[in-house]
């Protein structure tokens, strides 16, 4: 999981376990407002009634905050309630209602629970009226119940769109990892592919001494590559970048396994830039390179870094007639290069250039 994804899971669980622990105070609260507010209710007759639905009632709570059934028990906790109005008429029992209505707006969908905090008010009226209460308790309490619907809609919008964002976020690490599974793949196996049928047509030709060195390359490509991967593990987690040192890498592999020109200029204050530009950028050079390998190999290459004031330029040329063009159908090389650094706020081109191909990729930082 990643620590995004851990953020938002220790967050809902914390906002639940306060949820539940708020309700299971209301409670307390309220049973024993409702169990020794004067006048007291004995254990005899109404007032045996009254203990009885209060304890009932704090049971449906119960069982609608911690139980596995909770549609069951906010109709029963809603039912204790409004059995409580008619027998207490102290003004506490329509609490039991609220709670009832604030669980269904949460776990009910919104039509059943918007009907069934209406009917519950339309009764608590009709109760409180009977009861000789006037109208201004009964409209109170009914406010309430539809404060209480209105709020759990807010709740539960603004829930919904704490999971859309964290989908979102989830898609988009998904796809950050597989650019960088894509680019690092696409890096390592065309520099081995290469090597390795070099080292096969040797072979054929009864060549094993040249075929010795490069095999010994690929396996040197081989552990470059796991090297690699751990470097955009810690581009993953954030690492700064360094530019200037990763792109003389890729010039010098360039220069061993093709025995071809590839030059790299600097120009400006070098400098380690953030995990998310850096990477951009040396995946651009690595891209350029890459198609500089499949479709024109051998090819002078230049590479220009400038470290600008509020922005990093690089700059992949190579000067052949045959230029590397696009990535193959089918392939999510440079698509794959447009996208990242979008991301990163930045801008990338790939056209030809007079007799050759140039890569021109910009980000600020």
């Amino acid at each position: 999981m990643t620590e995004t994804g851990q953020v938002f899971t220790i967050t809902d669980t914390a906002v639940a376990g306060w949820r539940k622990t708020r309700s299971l105070v209301f409670l307390v609260l309220l049973t024993a407002a409702m169990l020794h507010n004067s006048p007291r209710p004995e254990p005899t007759g109404r007032g045996f009634a009254v203990i009885a639905l209060v304890a009932a009632a704090g049971a449906a709570w119960l069982a609608m905050t911690f139980g596995p059934r909770q549609r069951a028990a906010i109709g029963a906790c809603a039912a204790a309630g409004l059995a409580l109005c008619v027998l207490d008429t102290r003004g506490l029992a329509p609490c039991y209602l609220i709670a009832a209505a604030t669980m269904a707006v949460a776990v009910l969908p919104l039509a059943v629970a918007a009907a069934g905090t209406a009917l519950a008010a339309g009764a608590l009226i009709a109760t409180l009226l009977v009861q000789g209460s006037g109208w201004t308790g009964p409209l109170i309490w009914a406010g309430s119940l539809a404060l209480v619907l209105l709020l759990g809609v807010v709740r539960r919008q603004r829930e919904e769109q704490a999971r859309q964002a964290k989908t979102v976020a989830a898609l988009d690490e998904r796809a950050r990892v597989a650019r960088e599974i894509h680019d690092v793949l696409a890096h390592s196996l065309s520099a081995l592919t290469v090597q390795l049928e070099t080292a096969a047509a040797l072979l054929e030709k009864d060549r094993a001494a040249d075929a010795a060195v490069l095999v010994e390359r690929a396996g040197q490509l081989a552990r470059d590559g796991l090297t690699e991967t751990r470097r955009a593990v810690g581009a993953l987690r954030g690492d700064p970048v360094p530019l200037g040192e990763l792109v003389a890498a890729l010039a010098d592999g360039y220069r061993t396994d093709l025995a071809a020109t590839a030059d790299v200029t600097v120009s400006g204050a070098p400098r380690p830039l953030a995990a998310e530009p850096g990477l951009a950028l040396f995946r651009t050079a690595q891209e350029a390179l890459t198609n500089v390998r499949k479709h024109a190999p051998g090819s002078p290459v230049a590479v220009h870094l400038d470290f600008q004031a509020d922005a990093v330029r690089l700059t992949v040329r190579n000067a052949a007639a045959q230029a590397p063009g696009s990535a193959p159908p089918g392939g999510h090389g440079l698509a794959g290069l447009r996208e990242r650094v979008g991301l990163a706020g930045g801008t990338v081109t790939a056209a030809p250039d007079g007799d050759g191909w140039r890569v021109d990729a910009r980000i600020p930082g």
